[in-house]
């Protein structure tokens, strides 16, 4: 008996560890066998069934890349993608390569929103009940070999009982801007339970059941109509959703107080889209106001100070049209716009771009292809070859031509971190540091601390992160001369605890060489520190100044303490704080923290240091 139980034992080993050990393997080929097997040269691999198989049986002849669990020789399919490859290059113009079905699971798919970094996409199911239906948001991630793991259905809050859909996700993938009603749960769900007590009062009071099928399907419809009408009530239906701790928060209405729509089919308010700046600050959006040159027009709004988006001003006659404009999606250089439209050449996809430092003048829109007709929704990764559309309910990737393409931009992938290492969730927030204007924000992953920046050439920029209880930390970066390439730079932010003796480099102030009187790009930095100062009433700093070994001591000495007197002169007289709180001393060339053998190396020694005394 034992001796059985021992065989029986060790088969089951045998079986789990098979499948443990089994080796996962990329392999390209054509499918052939309508999927069941797959050349690869002069090699044929078997293809083994599974819930793959109907799918690739109509792929029969096509070549694929395909993710194996190899079971000896044979292919058991996990994932797969079609020709042509993700990487491809070289292609035909607009070349179009659908997203496989096991992705949306063969649903009705629309509105393609891809995360910025291209690793994550949302989109939209349309949802029938009974003679109406409902929209519903599903994503799917890339797995770490580049294919697109299964599609899932959005948990709430995200999805309620009526319609819903991810409009933009901003760079560091923690802030959905999603379409939706989320501030009227109260009222939906009074109004399902409405219809469930007359649904049991139509099931006691009706014997036939041909009877009570027509009726409950009568009462079913109703109970839509009434979730429509309040879904296109005339308040914005835009709202926010953070990532916290891995779940997305709750929707909450963006401040737009002025926001108006008045275009209506059927009686019901009509909402074209919008799209969001990868800054979160500029709002463009499809909707009919009393300046609108046709049904639905695009206008642009600009976030103010407060947070609040302002009244949206039209984008003009060169870009609206008599018809309807809608599905706008804005690329991540603020420049380059993508929308739909019937009314410029026939329905179809348009490009248009900015034409300087406003948001009223832009090109003549341009068909971007005659093969794109049907195509109704539009999305681009940064730095990508491929957009993201939807044709027909399927969900495909067309192959951008350079013409077509938006400007490059510069991608900042950070990480915020506390001094011993520890992921922090914290704000960061960016600005042009030639225009001394705000330009946009960012939230650190709660888990890893990561973060994403999406910056468009033509400007100097300042960027800083900062959590209550900690020292704020900045960085800069000029990019003021354009560049015809894509770029990314990996940046991390340590902060300091609050606490005697932690110091910080103040990284976005600047001097001329040689010269103590401060820059006009360093006031954001200087005015952040006074506003801290005065948020901390108890707090006294020492700011310190160092220079390079270039030139006398006696003159960097004098350099080095000028410029730090220069920072105490500007905090106690344009900001009031009193100088008792803020010391003074300069350190010449004697505390290097790199050699001086190069630039480089000499332009870390010329710094200036923040220290908390008290």
């Amino acid at each position: 008996m034992n001796r059985l139980l021992t065989i029986l034992l060790y088969s089951v080993f045998l079986f789990f560890s098979s499948d443990l050990l089994a080796e996962e393997k990329i392999i390209e080929g054509k499918l052939l066998q309508f999927g069941r097997m797959l050349g690869t040269g002069n090699e044929f691999i078997q293809v083994l069934s599974n819930d793959l198989s109907p799918e690739l049986s109509r792929l029969h002849n096509q070549t694929i890349r395909v993710l194996c669990q190899m079971r000896g020789e044979n292919c058991d399919p996990i994932r797969y993608e079609t020709y042509p490859f993700s990487e491809s290059k070289g292609l035909a113009d607009w070349t179009l390569k659908r997203i496989p079905n096991y992705v949306n699971r063969g649903y009705f798919a629309f509105n393609p929103t891809v995360t910025p970094d291209g690793q994550s996409i949302f989109w939209t199911v349309y949802s029938s009940k009974g003679k109406s239906g409902t929209q519903r948001i599903w994503f799917a991630e890339k797995d770490d070999k580049g294919f697109w793991r299964d599609g899932k259905e959005m948990p709430a809050p995200l999805n309620n009982d009526l319609n819903s859909a991810v409009i933009a996700v901003l760079p560091s993938n923690t802030e959905l801007f999603v379409f939706g009603s989320f501030g009227d749960d109260e009222a939906s769900h009074k109004i399902q339970v409405e219809f469930q007590e007359k649904r049991e009062e139509l099931r006691r009071n009706t014997r036939d059941e041909m009877e009570f099928r027509l009726k409950e399907e009568q009462l079913a419809y109703e109970y839509l109509r009434k979730l429509t009408l309040l879904q296109n009530k005339a308040t914005v239906p835009l709202y926010k959703s953070y990532k916290e701790k891995g779940n997305w928060s709750y929707p909450k209405a963006i401040n737009f107080p002025e926001f108006s729509n008045i275009y209506l089919k059927n009686n019901t308010s009509v909402f074209g889209g919008s799209t969001l700046s990868s800054s979160g600050r500029i709002l463009i959006y499809s909707v009919q106001q009393p300046d609108s040159y046709g049904k639905l027009d695009l206008y642009v709004s600009i976030q103010k100070a407060d947070g609040s988006f302002s009244l949206g001003k039209n984008l003009g006659e060169v870009v609206n049209t008599s018809s309807e404009e809608t599905a706008p999606f804005l690329a991540g250089d603020d420049r380059t716009l993508y929308f739909c439209s019937d009314g410029h050449k026939g329905l179809s996809v348009y490009v248009t771009k900015r034409i300087g430092e406003g948001w009223d003048n832009w090109t003549k829109p341009v068909e971007v292809s005659a093969n794109l007709k049907g195509v109704n929704f539009f999305s681009i990764p940064v730095n990508s070859d491929w957009a993201y559309v939807s044709k027909e309910g399927q969900l495909y990737m067309a192959y951008l031509p350079r013409d077509f393409r938006p400007n490059p931009v510069v991608v900042i992938n950070g990480k915020v971190l506390d001094e011993e290492g520890n992921p922090l969730s914290a704000e960061i927030h960016y600005e042009s540091l030639t225009r001394l204007e705000k330009r946009g924000s960012a939230k650190s992953d709660s888990k890893t601390g990561s973060f994403s920046l999406v910056l468009p050439y033509g400007e100097k920029y300042g960027f800083y992160a900062e959590k209550p209880g900690h020292l704020s930390v900045s960085r800069n970066l000029d990019l003021t001369e354009s560049k015809q390439e894509d770029a990314k730079l990996d940046v991390e932010f340590r902060l300091p605890a609050l606490a005697v003796g932690r110091q910080i480099l103040l990284n976005n102030l600047f001097f001329e060489t040689n010269k103590f009187e401060i820059s006009k790009d360093s006031e954001p930095e200087l005015d952040r520190l006074a506003n801290f100062l005065k948020s901390n009433p108890k707090l006294k700093i020492s700011v310190e100044g160092h220079t390079d070994n270039v030139g006398k001591k006696e003159r960097n000495l004098e350099l080095s303490e000028n410029r730090a007197k220069a920072v105490a002169d500007y905090l106690i007289s344009r900001h009031g704080i009193n100088g008792e709180r803020v010391r003074t001393q300069g350190f010449g060339d004697s505390q290097p923290i790199s050699s001086n053998d190069n630039a480089s190396d000499r332009q870390k020694n010329r710094r200036v240091v923040l220290q908390i005394v008290d």
